[in-house]
C-alpha cells in the first residue's frame, strides 16, 4: 500500500466504544469487537509513501529501505569478521569500555551533585565533602584520560578496518545494480538476504597472497563472477545480454564517455544531426557506400566526441551493421567483465 486508508482511522486512533465488558470499534458501517492485543502493520514497496499529516499523529513509520552507506558499513563488519576477526572483537570491547566509563563518569557527577547538595555547614569547612570532591575530581580525570585513550586506538583500529572499504563500497554498487533489474521485469526481485549469503561465499574464498591489496582484488572478482552467474541463471535468456550490458555499465562507468550511452540506448537521437545537417550534406560528407538507412546513424556516431575504444566498436556495429550488433555487445561485455564471463557470452557471439 502507499497510503493510510480513511477507513482504517477510527482503529488507528483507537475509538473505542465500551459496551458492557467488551470494546467495540466501528470500521465503515460494521461494528467489530476490538481485542487488547491486536496490532496493525501496513506494508509498502514504495521507499517514499505518502502519509497525510493526520495519519502521522496516529502510526509510527519504520523506514526499512536498504541505503548505500547503510550497506557499505554492513558488509565492511562482514568482511572484517571474516578476514580480521581480531580488529572487528577489539573494537566490539573497545566500544563497551567505553560505554562503562560513561556510565561511571555520569554516576560520578551525580554522586557530586547529590553531595552538595545534602552537605550541611560551611563547604569550605567541611574536609569530608572537599576530600570526597578531590577524590571525585581524580576519578574523573581518569576516566577522561582512558576516553582519550580509547578513542586514539578507535581511530587506530578504523584505519586498518577501512583498508576493506574498496570491497563493500564494490558490493554495494553491485547490490543496487541488481535491484534496477525489477525496472525491467517485476519477478526479477532479489533480497538483501539472498546478495549477502553470496557475499559471504566469497569472503570464504581461499587466501593466496598475504597482500590486503591482492586479496580485495581475488575477493573483488570472485565476487562479481558468483553474483553474474547466479543473476543469469534467474532471467529470460533474452534479458541476459541486457544485464551483462547494465552490469558493466554499473561495475566499470569509467569504461563509458560523455553521451556514450545515451547515443548507444537512443536517449540522443538523429534529430540532433537533422538540426545541424540536411541530407544532402550528410550524403556528401560520407563514403556513397553507406546506404541511406544508415546515414543519420553513422552521423550521430561522428558526433559523439571521445569515444572509447571498446564500445566504439560496438558503436560503429550499430551504425553499419545492426544485424551484428549482439554479438559486438556480447563480445564488449565479455571484454569488460573478464574471462570468467566467456562461457556465458559464447550463445551470443556465435553465428
Amino acid at each position: 500500500m502507499d497510503g493510510v486508508e480513511p477507513v482504517l482511522y477510527p482503529l488507528l486512533r483507537r475509538d473505542l466504544i465500551a459496551q458492557g465488558p467488551r470494546y467495540v470499534v466501528q470500521i465503515g458501517d460494521k461494528v467489530i469487537d476490538y481485542n487488547e492485543d491486536f496490532r496493525l502493520f501496513l506494508a509498502t514497496r514504495n521507499p517514499s509513501p505518502f502519509i497525510p499529516p493526520d495519519a502521522k499523529s496516529v502510526i509510527t513509520e519504520v523506514n526499512f529501505t536498504t541505503t548505500r552507506a547503510g550497506l557499505r558499513g554492513q558488509l565492511l563488519a562482514l568482511t572484517i569478521q571474516q578476514e580480521k576477526p581480531e580488529l572487528e572483537s577489539e573494537k566490539t570491547k573497545l566500544l563497551q569500555q567505553e560505554e562503562e566509563k560513561k556510565i561511571q563518569l555520569a554516576q560520578l557527577e551525580e554522586s557530586l551533585l547529590e553531595t552538595l547538595a545534602t552537605a550541611q555547614g560551611n563547604i569550605l569547612e567541611n574536609k569530608e565533602l572537599i576530600e570526597s570532591l578531590n577524590q571525585t575530581k581524580a576519578s574523573s580525570a581518569l576516566i577522561q584520560q582512558s576516553l582519550t585513550e580509547s578513542h586514539r586506538l578507535q581511530t587506530s583500529l578504523d584505519q586498518e578496518r577501512d583498508a576493506y572499504l574498496p570491497l563493500a563500497e564494490t558490493a554495494s554498487k553491485m547490490y543496487f545494480v541488481i535491484t534496477d533489474l525489477s525496472k525491467i521485469n517485476n519477478m526479477y526481485r532479489f533480497s538483501l538476504a539472498s546478495f549477502l549469503r553470496l557475499f559471504h561465499r566469497a569472503l570464504q574464498t581461499e587466501q593466496e597472497s598475504e597482500s590486503t591489496d591482492v586479496r580485495i582484488s581475488t575477493l573483488e572478482s570472485r565476487l562479481k563472477n558468483m553474483v553474474y552467474e547466479y543473476i543469469c541463471r534467474s532471467l529470460f535468456k533474452a534479458d541476459q545480454l541486457m544485464f551483462a550490458l547494465h552490469f558493466v555499465k554499473g561495475m566499470n562507468p569509467e569504461l563509458f564517455q560523455e553521451n556514450e550511452w545515451d547515443v548507444f540506448t537512443g536517449l540522443i537521437v538523429g534529430d540532433m544531426v537533422r538540426k545541424t545537417d540536411s541530407q544532402k550534406s550528410l550524403r556528401e560528407q560520407f563514403p556513397s557506400w553507406i546506404d541511406q538507412e544508415r546515414l543519420i546513424a553513422v552521423a550521430l556516431l561522428k558526433s559523439t566526441d571521445s569515444l572509447s575504444l571498446s564500445l566504439s566498436q560496438v558503436l560503429v556495429v550499430q551504425a553499419l551493421r545492426p544485424d551484428r550488433l549482439q554479438s559486438a555487445m556480447a563480445a564488449f561485455a565479455s571484454q569488460a567483465l573478464g574471462k570468467w564471463m566467456d562461457g556465458w557470452m559464447d550463445g551470443w557471439m556465435e553465428g
